[in-house]
């Protein structure tokens, strides 16, 4: 899976075009469709060229205007990874031609710290989270995270997870620039003082240009998605004096297809949340994929298909995306210290780390309030070949169930390997192996599941081992 970044505004509004393309942060473009075509929006992480293909979909590039990081720019500037916004149409024949695409980083400067768990690095006091889909330019050595060292510039492209959190899609190492930035969510908004906070990097606003801004009296900023320019490039000296504050919009108002992959950054229902800042509305027609619309959280990682109208998407499709799930009882803990995580029983080397933005539930507030042997269910994504960033920590009552959901890694039948876990399958009943579109039994299941196929086991901890009682096709993964 390639994941998407949309940016829009939390509490600002949003941006309200005739045309397919408006002014505003985070994109360009100009031109109308022609009668015979129909408005196509996509967004996300290039997955390969030709033309330009990514979300599954692949635009005609021949007549196409480029924007590299807020400068015009061609194809040859692109590289498979980074983010981009595609303004384009979709013929009756069903050909997708691009008209703009515009690249933009999500955070550049330098990196402040290396956590000693290797699956994530700070740049400019965000936590840039590191997995199995995220891409190193050639530029660094061994093109993976060994190659980096505090200090070294970078230029990351992803997508905000949420406040001071990002994923990150490809990383890059650039030569010192005038000014480095920032995207994210805006807390601790101080209009007297012209100060707010994105993760742990203090901004003063004071000399910035913000027209594009709502009025900034008392903490009206607060919860807004932006990107914020200025310098040092180095989280100290705090704090960072900005030279412009935008909000991050969506710089189309109406499409007859969109699609947006990416991660709940604001949840208000199962039928009203923000997908990294862009508002999705759900309805009796909508389908849910992987999932079902009580497993919708934030920081959950969805993928969502449909119309948008006033720049709001109308869901058709919700799909899971690289979610897991992992239920059982809690064998070790560590609360404190810089990475607090868990392991459950019989789940050998899956370990669980959480962080700010971990959310807990089950009369509990942190992970210190969970004991060994208690019950617990994880929600989160990978971020390795066996370790997950929880976000969902939630103390169950005392149960033997043990559950793990995931991506698979490996399959040897009767074998399916899930986080480095081996399930072994010969103690399901043929009854119990079912399909996506629920076909039953173990031959249609090993002819369907692959490496990258979503799939939940359910057993039962038995004499410290899990008896496997029943697996279920979820969907296609990655």
């Amino acid at each position: 899976m390639r994941r998407i970044t949309l940016f829009a505004t939390l509490a600002a509004g949003f941006c309200v075009c005739t045309s397919l393309s408006c002014s505003g942060g985070g994109g360009g473009g100009t031109g109308l469709p022609s009668a015979t075509t129909t408005p196509s929006v996509s967004f996300g992480a290039i997955t390969g060229f030709g033309s330009v293909k990514l979300v599954g979909k692949e635009y005609e590039t021949q007549n196409t205007s480029f924007v590299i990081d807020g400068h015009p720019g061609s194809q040859n500037d692109l590289k498979v990874g980074m983010v981009v916004t595609v303004n384009g149409s979709l013929s009756s024949s069903g050909t997708r031609t691009a008209a703009t695409i515009t690249q933009e980083d999500v955070v550049e400067g330098a990196i402040q710290a290396i956590p000693s768990t290797n699956d994530r690095i700070v740049v400019l006091g965000q936590t840039v989270l590191i997995d199995n889909d995220t891409l190193f330019d050639n530029n660094i050595p061994g093109q993976n995270i060994s190659g980096l060292v505090p200090g070294d510039l970078v230029e990351v492209n992803g997508f905000v997870k949420d406040k001071g959190l990002i994923i990150a899609t490809l990383i890059e190492k650039k030569n010192p620039p005038a000014a480095c930035k920032v995207q994210g969510i805006i807390e601790n908004h101080n209009s007297g003082a012209q100060t707010f906070t994105i993760g742990s990097l203090t901004v003063s606003y004071r000399s910035a240009v913000f027209n594009d801004m709502p009025s900034p009296s008392g903490n009206a900023w607060n919860d807004v998605l932006v990107e914020v320019k200025g310098s040092p490039c180095t989280q100290a000296p705090q704090p960072f004096i900005a030279t412009t504050v935008e909000p991050e919009r969506i710089n189309v108002a109406n499409a007859d297809e969109i699609e947006v992959e990416g991660t709940i950054t604001q949840f208000n229902s199962a039928s009203s949340f923000a997908v990294n800042g862009v508002p999705v509305v759900t309805n009796s027609s909508t389908v849910f994929e992987s999932g079902v619309a009580s497993d919708l959280a934030l920081g959950v990682e969805v993928e969502v298909e449909g119309s948008l109208t006033n720049g709001v998407v109308t869901a058709e499709k919700v799909s899971f995306s690289d979610n897991v799930e992992i239920e059982g009882d809690v064998a070790t803990l560590t609360s404190a210290g810089a990475t607090p995580n868990l392991t459950v029983s019989a789940l050998p080397g899956i370990t669980v780390f959480v962080n700010a933005q971990t959310d807990f539930k089950g009369g509990i507030s942190n992970l210190g309030e969970l004991a060994v042997g208690n019950h617990a269910r994880v929600r989160g994504l990978p971020t390795g070949t066996n370790t997950v960033i929880a976000a969902e920590v939630q103390k169950r009552p005392p149960d033997t169930g043990v559950t793990l959901e995931g991506a698979v890694q490996a399959v040897a039948n009767p074998n399916v390997t899930v986080l480095g876990v081996v399930i072994d399958t010969s103690t399901i009943a043929d009854g119990n192996f079912k399909g996506l579109h629920g076909g039953k039994g173990r031959a249609a299941f090993f002819n369907a599941v692959k490496v990258g196929t979503l799939v939940s086991a359910k057993g039962d901890l038995m004499g410290g081992m899990v008896l496997w009682n029943e697996i279920e096709f979820q969907g296609e993964g990655s």
